[in-house]
């Protein structure tokens, strides 16, 4: 939490996905420099253990090229190209096995902590960061504190081992005088790799502890207070009180297209006072479908247009309920309901037979 920063204490509530994916978005990870610079020194240590003996070769070649020529001799142009060509590749195949492997090790070290995501945020210049109040605060914050720890225990580690170190291996300093250029070359490279072993042992425990608080700091701050939540589910999801006046607004839009089409339907088929189905049949259709349905006041509706429409209305409680409950609005009836169906129209064109033949 920041000098000068609000309190914090209503921050009760775990971030929502959206938050940490917005946190994410500006580049605000858990992201472990700690973890970065172990494992880029592993990889330093590692490929310059394996390369160690090419690296002696190429070197050896790099001086033999600036001695191949005695003192005073004349160098032609080839062979002042031949010698930037040795000491071009020379120097590639000495320090480029290590640049690939820091460059490719860094990736896969951020990509590990993080996973692969690519934002731009980060480095949108952001000129707060010149004032030098706000530069007071993140010193005063306690993750500026943690990191000028950190920087305490890595030089109070590096401290410790040279100084453990150097009296461990007196002894063997001291049979450096005596042996040959070789051997002695030899023995400071193995002093050396004790010596980086036993730094990277320490550190590795930083790191870890440092991934460790990265993680806990980034909970921290994306924690929310259940106001903020409230706000976030409006913002994505709409206020649930204009989100319950559109729906209400789509059922009337929805219910008077319906109501349009019980004038045009064949029959109305009912139980008889609080469901009403409303059929349209027509030559070249499949089956008939269902135009409008309803329960209670909307039931009473259809009825009330049928009527007025002389729509022909049946009653038939179980085909009724049958139809309300398992057929969608505009959807045809199934061929379990052809007979129950093809009765009732039978009936329908029969009464509108009679009709047409008493002139009524």
């Amino acid at each position: 939490m920041a000098f000068f920063e609000g309190s914090d204490e209503e921050r009760t509530e775990s971030a929502t996905a959206y938050r940490r994916e917005e946190f994410r978005k500006q580049g605000t990870v858990a992201l472990s420099r700690e973890v970065i610079s172990v494992i880029i020194l592993s990889t330093v240590m590692g490929v310059l253990y394996f390369s160690l003996k090419g690296s002696f070769y190429e070197f050896s070649k790099l001086i033999e090229s600036f001695f191949k020529f005695g003192k005073g001799a004349e160098l032609s142009k080839q062979d002042i190209l031949a010698m930037k060509n040795q000491i071009g590749t020379s120097y590639f195949l000495m320090v480029g096995p290590v640049f690939v492997g820091v460059v490719v090790t860094a990736f896969l070290a951020c990509a590990a902590q993080v996973g692969f995501y690519v934002t731009w945020e980060p480095l949108t210049p952001k000129w707060d960061r010149l004032n030098p109040v706000n530069g007071l605060q993140r010193l005063l914050s306690s993750k500026g504190l943690v990191e000028a720890l950190k920087s305490l225990l890595k030089m109070g580690l590096i401290g410790w081992v040279l100084w453990k170190f150097g009296v461990s291996q007196v002894n063997t300093l001291g049979l450096l005088f005596g042996k040959l250029p070789g051997e002695e070359l030899v023995l400071i490279l193995q002093l050396l790799a004790k010596l980086l072993f036993t730094i990277m042992v320490g550190y590795c425990v930083i790191a870890a502890a440092d991934y460790g608080f990265q993680k806990y700091s980034l909970e921290k701050q994306m924690r929310m207070t259940r106001r903020e939540i409230k706000e976030e589910f409006k913002l994505r999801e709409g206020d649930p009180l204009i989100k319950s006046r559109i729906r209400g607004i789509q059922k009337r839009i929805a219910s008077r297209r319906m109501m349009d089409e019980v004038p045009k339907a064949t029959v109305v088929v009912t139980n008889p006072t609080h469901l009403a189905v409303a059929l349209r049949y027509e030559e070249g259709m499949q089956a008939p479908k269902v135009v409008a349905k309803g329960a209670g006041f909307i039931a009473d509706k259809i009825r009330e247009l049928a009527k007025e429409n002389s729509v022909p209305i049946v009653e038939n409680k179980p085909l009724a309920r049958t139809m309300f409950k398992n057929i969608k609005l505009g959807h045809p009836i199934p061929k379990d309901l052809y007979k129950a169906v093809a009765e009732v129209l039978a009936y329908v064109f029969k009464l509108k037979g009679l009709r047409r033949a008493s002139g009524g």
